[in-house]
């Protein structure tokens, strides 16, 4: 009806990356922490710890509303919805600091929010959300591509020696809004299928992963993929008014355009946000060409190459499919 808001789920998620440095006197450092201590920092998050699977290298856990990883050095939290994300600050630094384990590196990101009116504090707006991080750490905030379309709010505090030698990570991420409605039938529940029942073809994505999959009623999919040192996760709304998938992987590669083109054959958007984050030292070289994409049925809206701080290195980028740019009056995203 005209004039009536059309609400949903926010499924854009908050995400939250803090590295400790190194203690030789601790080599399991996070992963010492107990799934309860886990989920007792994710109560001020609101939201549950599903599973929990490990390997060698981290700990994996399907959440509620997202993902968790836990590696020796490294924290990741991504969460969904109305949850407050922020929150868990300071227990993890309480937990952290019970195992000797200082902060290197801290990074919070979110793309725009769809329904930012429903968010809680401390998440009701990006100047909120800087101002309660800046209560804790000493960084910088920044937006990253255009503020009429979708963008990325990101805050970064750095506290790592950068003369020293450290390898580079990357991580990548492909944000999916208007899904296509057949494929995203699928995601909802069956009565034949299980919570816990494997989606064909999530797996293959990278292939040799061991996966955590969960399929939420009425409707929903979250999956944490496991690959030697390196995770994969994704997450799906499906509901026509608010649909969005993302799919996060912290893999290496030299060149990402097969593993989007292969993501987007999937899951049809008609827009994306594909944002590529390095971290290096200062004597690292930024693979600026690891995005240089030229996918069939999609056209690049928009894309920034920025380095913030010393020690991280972001692209951005906003594709739209070219059916959907031909059956929408909104030209550029």
């Amino acid at each position: 009806m005209e004039g009536v808001a059309v609400t949903g789920f926010e499924g854009p998620e908050k995400r939250l990356e803090v590295d400790f440095k190194r203690n030789p006197e601790r080599p399991n450092g996070l992963r010492a922490i107990e799934k309860e201590q886990w989920q007792e920092m994710l109560n001020l998050v609101k939201c549950t710890i599903i599973s929990h699977t490990k390997n060698d290298y981290f700990d994996s856990y399907v959440l509620s509303e997202s993902s968790l990883f836990v590696y020796p050095q490294k924290m990741m939290l991504k969460t969904c919805g109305t949850t407050t994300l922020l929150k868990c600050i300071p227990k993890l630094l309480e937990m952290a600091d019970g195992l000797d384990l200082t902060v290197e590196f801290v990074m919070f990101s979110r793309k725009n929010f769809m329904f930012p009116d429903k968010q809680l504090a401390p998440h009701t707006c990006w100047e909120a959300e800087v101002a309660y991080l800046n209560s804790i750490f000493d960084g910088n905030a920044y937006i990253i591509g255009p503020v009429s379309r979708d963008h990325w709010n990101v805050y970064v505090a750095d506290y790592s020696e950068h003369s020293r030698a450290i390898g580079t990570e990357t991580t990548i991420e492909i944000l999916m809004h208007h899904l296509d409605r057949d494929v995203m039938s699928q995601f909802y529940k069956k009565d034949e299928v299980g919570d816990r029942d494997k989606f064909p073809g999530m797996a293959d994505i990278l292939p040799g992963s061991e996966t955590d999959e969960f399929n939420f009623t009425p409707c929903g999919y979250s999956m944490n993929g496991l690959n030697n040192d390196s995770y994969y996760t994704i997450h799906i709304t499906p509901e026509p008014q608010c649909s969005y998938v993302s799919f996060e992987t912290n893999l290496s590669l030299p060149c990402y355009r097969a593993l989007v083109s292969h993501v987007l054959s999937i899951f049809k958007p008609g827009t994306a946000s594909v944002i590529l984050v390095t971290e290096r030292s200062s004597s690292d070289v930024s693979p600026r060409n690891a995005l240089e994409l030229d996918i069939p049925g999609f056209v690049v809206k928009h894309k920034s190459v920025n380095e913030l701080e010393e020690n991280c290195d972001v692209t951005f980028m906003n594709l739209m499919s070219e059916e959907f740019e031909a059956t929408t009056r909104f030209k550029a995203v």
